[in-house]
């Protein structure tokens, strides 16, 4: 095979040099041609493998130009791939990647199909139409000695026969002709190509030009070979100079006739003796002459007649022989007639696949098509807390709430069962909990206990794993010996919470399940952490929960909380101890996936921590983050969630989930190029967001301590942010970034409001700060609290006069001149907003 591939290579070099353009040493392993100078080499930006020949490499992977040559040339060569538009399965068979970056713009991906048959119209193209040319060539010049074969057998058979002599006597009359008929021993032609003809790897491309005519080897003629003017052949000398007789039909002489002078004895004797000698000799010449060929790729031997000599004749063989052809012989071999199946363990996982894409594949079953169920069975059946009747229930509730009705968005209607739900939400709180309502993590309001992240736990879980003997270590929420085979209450409570997250993506079920009154308070619970102890580890709060358990729990609750966020009403007149623990865990739960500092990094360097070249593959945003982000934002976005919210949260936790959603955010040109797609520029916006959500609930302290922070870098984060949106943004994208511009804004006014917190709702709160884009107090003092929502207008009024520290009042230029001078850049209520960000008091 290696042998075959370079004389592969070799040919291709060949065939490029007389083109004028030799492929690269590297690639073909033979040197440029004399006198050629590489810097004029087309194929300077051709990428070849350093460690073997004849591989180039395309989005990162090797691809074998003589494998590629192969599998073109079996599925009838290129222009067939490009009929069926299936250069991207050829692709497939190098596991090439769908799609790669333009050279010239790397926002715009190319397709590889489109490259791969770039590559081979450049490199391979010309090899294969010479090929072909041969082939063709080849197959016209065995059509043309078919053809001459078949027209010479129509000649006599034997000469004519004089009188008184005996037939074939020297001199009395011609030889039979090339071919006579019956007598032919040549084996006729095949139409394709044949084993003597150019395959794959061993073709020379100058055969592809100048194809010398060879005549045919006819048994018939001494010496096998054709005259060159179709006439007769000069006699045959023997090795005493003496001519020698004519060969008729047999192979050996005919018999001479009547000798004068010499007597019959002697004449019978030398007869004999010539007649053993020319056996002799054609025995040893035959056995001379078979000289084996094997072909390639199978196992066929045959006799080839003696190769020419040099003035290009075929040496004759000696007087009185012929050309013995050895019979074909053919390799058989026996395989077991068995099934090709790609098998692991003993398992077919072909139809493993096949079954697996078909089940997935399957339409959802209408709810009409279950028929009648008896919800107050299941309802009975979930308060019996008898394990049979618990596993029938939720299993069958499971089922329900994976049905669809005839419309898109509805599924089992909670609403309508409102029982069942309360038994659910009863089955979970007596199984996760044996006691009351504990008092949080024991903190003061101040945050002294960190938030502990979703990283942190996944960790602990990996170290706890990798102590010796860790299997055997009693562990919390482990399967108890004494309750024999029933399930463990934490795979009930994680059935329970799956049924809940399916009742929350059907529209009809949010409002319901967030107005639930226990819903938020048990599942928010058993989200959360156990108070710092003798353990070093951190441990759920629930006892029959493992920290595997919590992990699942967790991210659970998150999507719940993502489908109803936008339906849930927190009270902010007097909100209870209750109301304000559930809040702290929810915000506690949210910041865990943001806050971490080893995760809290920009775009392009968060696709780096991936390990995959981002020229091969760009990751999309991680998944929990950006859940998290969009479920922060929905649940801080009414003003009376910000304002239990901010009386819920620590300071100390505002400020860590406010550092990390800068740090979150672009700021080098390489995250602007990563953030041009559409994932990562929705997971922008959803910081930006969170960010100004944030800054509206912060209280005085750590908005001032975000303008003074110069290792944070707020103010230059969000202008470098404003400016790319808008200055440099090209004009036709820039309605894709006039959300993220005008929440940024917003959000930096919000930080640079020096007054009294936004949520005091004091007489003399009104001359306080806010965010000179939204609200104000209530007009006259009314008592409503000064809420901000948005530029100009709020949910409550806007009477208060804008103050401010001046934020941007170190960027004159950048603002005044190379933003604000731009009127189609800022709309009014944007100009007034940048206004008031660059100078300083009233």
């Amino acid at each position: 095979m290696l042998l075959r591939k370079r004389n592969w290579l070799n040919g291709l070099a060949t065939l490029m040099v007389q083109r004028g353009t030799p492929l690269p040493p590297q690639l073909t392993g033979v040197p440029f041609p004399p006198n050629y100078d590489p810097a004029n080499m087309p194929w300077k930006s051709l990428e070849v493998s350093p460690t073997d020949i004849g591989i180039v490499r395309i989005a990162g992977k090797d691809v074998d130009l003589f494998r590629l040559w192969t599998m073109i040339i079996q599925a009838g060569g290129g222009h067939k791939i490009t009929q069926k538009n299936a250069w991207s399965l050829v692709a497939q068979q190098f596991d090439l990647p769908e799609s790669i970056p333009a050279p010239n713009n790397s926002t715009e991906p190319q397709t590889i199909a489109s490259v791969v048959e770039r590559y081979y119209s450049a490199i391979l193209s010309p090899f294969e139409e010479a090929y072909r040319k041969n082939v063709m060539e080849q197959q016209s010049q065995r059509a043309a000695i078919a053809s001459r074969m078949s027209s010479s057998q129509q000649g006599p058979m034997n000469s004519p026969v004089r009188p008184g002599g005996m037939p074939g006597m020297p001199g009395q009359g011609p030889l039979p002709g090339p071919s006579a008929p019956g007598m032919s021993m040549m084996p006729q032609p095949n139409a394709g190509p044949s084993m003597d003809g150019a395959l794959p790897g061993q073709f020379h491309p100058a055969q592809a030009f100048q194809a010398p005519f060879q005549h045919p080897v006819n048994p018939m003629v001494p010496g096998g070979a054709m005259p060159a003017n179709g006439g007769p052949l000069p006699p045959q000398m023997n090795g005493n100079g003496m001519q020698m007789p004519k060969m008729p039909q047999g192979g050996f002489p005919a018999m001479p006739g009547p000798v004068p002078n010499g007597a019959p004895g002697d004449v019978e004797h030398e007869m004999d003796s010539r007649k053993r000698k020319m056996q002799e000799a054609s025995e040893s010449e035959a056995k001379r002459v078979r000289q084996k060929t094997v072909h390639i790729d199978g196992c066929v031997r045959q006799s080839v007649a003696p190769p020419p000599s040099a003035d290009g004749a075929v040496a004759p063989p000696a007087a009185g022989t012929r050309t013995i052809r050895q019979p074909s012989r053919r390799k058989i071999e026996y395989v077991p007639y068995a099934r090709e199946v790609d098998t692991l363990g003993g398992r077919d996982l072909d139809a493993i696949q096949s079954e697996w894409h078909r089940m997935a594949t399957k339409p959802v079953r209408h709810i009409d098509e279950w028929g009648p169920v008896d919800i107050d069975a299941l309802t009975l059946s979930l308060r019996s807390r008898v394990p049979t009747e618990l596993s029938y229930a939720l299993t069958t509730f499971t089922i329900l709430t994976l049905l669809r009705a005839p419309g898109q968005d509805r599924g089992f209607p909670i609403v309508q069962a409102p029982d069942l739900l309360d038994e659910m939400v009863d089955l979970v709180e007596d199984l996760a909990f044996d006691e009351a309502e504990d008092k949080g993590y024991g903190g003061d309001e101040e945050g002294e206990v960190p938030i502990v992240t979703h990283r942190e736990l996944v960790n602990s879980i990996v170290e706890e794993g990798t102590k010796p003997f860790a299997s055997l270590d009693k562990t919390q929420g482990a399967r108890d010996p004494n309750h024999g085979p029933r399930h463990r209450p934490a795979e009930v409570i994680l059935v329970v919470l799956n049924i809940i997250r399916n009742l929350s993506v059907a529209a009809d079920n949010q409002e319901y399940l967030a107005k639930h009154e226990k819903l938020l308070p048990v599942l928010l619970r058993l989200c959360a952490l156990a108070p710092p102890g003798k353990h070093t580890s951190p441990l759920p709060a629930s006892p029959v929960l493992s920290l595997n358990d919590l992990i699942t729990i967790r991210k659970d609750v998150m999507n719940i909380l993502l489908n109803i966020a936008l339906h849930v009403t927190l009270s902010p007149a007097s909100p209870s101890p209750q109301l304000l623990l559930t809040v702290r865990r929810a915000f506690e739960l949210l910041a865990s996936y943001i806050v971490d500092p080893a995760e809290a990094i920009s775009p392009f360097q968060c696709i780096l921590q991936t390990g995959i070249p981002p020229a091969v593959h760009q990751p999309k945003p991680p998944a929990l983050a950006d859940m998290a982000l969009e479920t922060f934002a929905r649940f801080a976005l009414p003003d009376d969630s910000r304002l239990v919210v901010a009386r819920a949260t620590p300071r100390a936790w505002l400020w860590t989930l406010l550092e990390a959603l800068v740090h979150r955010l672009p700021v080098a040109d390489s995250d602007f190029q990563v953030i041009m797609r559409d994932v990562w520029l929705t997971y922008v916006e959803r910081l930006i967001m969170a960010l100004y959500a944030l800054a509206f609930l912060a209280p005085p302290a750590v908005r001032a301590r975000a303008r003074r922070d110069a290792r944070l870098g707020f103010a230059k984060v969000m202008l470098r942010l404003v400016k790319k949106f808008t200055v440099h943004a090209p004009h036709e994208l820039r309605h894709h970034f006039a959300i993220s511009v005008r929440r940024a804004v917003e959000a930096m006014k919000l930080i640079d409001d020096d007054g009294a917190d936004a949520f005091d709702s004091s007489a003399g709160a009104g001359t306080g700060a806010s965010s000179g884009s939204g609200a104000g107090a209530g007009a006259g003092g009314a008592g409503q609290p000064a809420l901000a929502f948005g530029m100009g207008y709020g949910e409550h009024a806007d009477g208060r006069i804008e103050r401010g520290m001046g934020l941007l009042s170190g960027y004159q230029e950048d603002i005044t001149l190379g933003l604000m001078m731009h009127p189609e850049l800022v709309d009014v209520m944007l100009f007034s907003e940048l206004e008031s960000l660059v100078r300083v008091g009233r």
